[in-house]
């Protein structure tokens, strides 16, 4: 009895009792600003998430098009170049075997001008997808003619690049004989960089020969060979010294295109990108190109073409690939190159609809009119670049034709205005 009524408690009648706990009508209060702020939150978070990787995208766009431009830039910028000797006024002397058509001499010439092939450009369509390399260094190589993307350009760029290897003090004893070098960085030998076989330049000031090395050099003191084994002619065009600015250059032929690289991003989407194929110039009729990607994301690639056609005038007319014509490309003193570069991955609430301007196309997303192009009418991020580069190895003035071929050399310089430039 006595535990019963130490737990048991009585109100009185008129007594006020008190209710522990919630509701059912509170309780669904409760729950509904629950799920508000919850709702709320996640509201923000996935804003800020999607925020997030349109922040991720644009930057990975604009580092993709800033290395692309970049790396073609310092390409065009050399186009040409072939050391201190004036590619205007010293011609390249080719004994080579096997030059690549660019650097072939016309018939009954053994001499070539570089601006002739420093550089060239062509467009790609659907119906000139087998046939627009016709008559180019990469003929009929797959990698380069059947991957290129119709509505892209291509850019071919051919230079001198200077080595580190030196003619060794006092240089060549006669013009047949060979080469003395100081190679600290080892790059001939049979397993180097450079061996027998390999196309190389030697010029001064004032000459510059282009010959196949026939020899693999080996110890401390190394020497090139140039016999007749894989050159026309064992005679250089002097016997080049070392104290006469005398240097050793490679060749070098970088040909810029848009190709699809075979993968797709996570919601199924094509990756293109920006490739770049090297020749190699090996001892053979047949060229050797190798290719590699640059930058992933690149659409497509659109060049025109600067052409001073009035050497005393500062007037610049912009044309397409196809507006230059075959005697022109020398005449070509500036480019405007244009990539337009996406982001893996849908990144936008609703398909990107809008336009993109590059040099000479427009990129719509749909129904394009004459002379417009499409793109992809997707989700994901894309941005055009532009940038415009002058060539620094070139000149104005007046050509003359090489004799009966289709090649050009230097006549005069217009220097009219007494200013010292050339193009004024």
């Amino acid at each position: 009895m006595s535990d019963f009524k130490r737990n048991t408690t009585f109100s009185k009648p008129g007594s006020i009792s008190f209710q522990i706990g919630l509701s059912l009508v509170e309780l669904m209060i409760a729950l509904a600003l629950s799920v508000t702020l919850i709702l709320g939150i996640f509201i923000v978070y996935t804003d800020s998430m999607r925020t997030t990787r349109v922040g991720e995208s644009l930057a990975r766009i604009q580092e993709s098009g800033r290395i692309g431009l970049d790396i073609i830039s310092h390409e065009v910028r050399m186009a040409g170049y072939q050391g201190c000797s004036d590619s205007y006024t010293v011609p390249i002397r080719v004994v080579a075997h096997n030059p690549p058509p660019s650097l072939t001499p016309a018939s009954g010439e053994d001499n070539v001008y570089l601006y002739n092939s420093g550089l060239r450009g062509w467009q790609v369509t659907g119906s000139t997808q087998s046939s627009w390399d016709s008559g180019t260094d990469f003929e009929d190589l797959g990698i380069i003619e059947d991957d290129a993307l119709p509505g892209s350009d291509v850019l071919m760029v051919q230079r001198a690049r200077l080595l580190s290897a030196t003619v060794r003090s006092p240089g060549m004893g006669s013009a047949t004989g060979s080469i003395p070098i100081d190679d600290p960085d080892g790059l001939f030998g049979a397993s180097a960089a450079f061996s027998s076989g390999s196309l190389l330049m030697i010029a001064s000031c004032e000459f510059a020969d282009v010959f196949r090395m026939t020899n693999n050099p080996s110890g401390a003191n190394k020497s090139l060979e140039h016999a007749t084994t894989a050159n026309s002619n064992s005679s250089l065009s002097i016997a080049y010294a070392a104290d006469e600015d005398a240097e050793i250059y490679s060749l070098a032929s970088t040909v810029f295109f848009v190709a699809d690289t075979g993968r797709v991003d996570d919601q199924g989407n094509n990756i293109t990108a920006l490739y770049r194929a090297s020749n190699s110039f090996p001892d053979s009729a047949t060229p050797s190109f190798q290719r590699e990607e640059l930058v992933e994301g690149v659409e497509a690639m659109k060049v025109q073409y600067g052409l001073r056609t009035d050497p005393s005038s500062n007037t610049i007319n912009y044309v397409d690939a196809s507006g230059v014509g075959a005697t022109d490309w020398k005449d070509v003193v500036v480019i405007r190159v244009g990539l337009l570069v996406s982001a893996p991955g849908n990144v936008l609430q609703q398909d990107d609809s809008q336009s993109y301007e590059l040099p000479g196309a427009l990129f719509v997303a749909s129904n394009p009119a004459a002379g417009q192009q499409e793109h992809p009418s997707d989700r994901r991020l894309r941005k055009a670049f532009v940038s415009t580069l002058d060539i620094r190895n070139r000149r104005c003035g007046e050509f003359k034709q090489l004799g009966t071929t289709g090649l050009w050399e230097w006549e005069t310089a217009d220097e009219n205005s007494g200013d010292g430039d050339p193009c004024n």
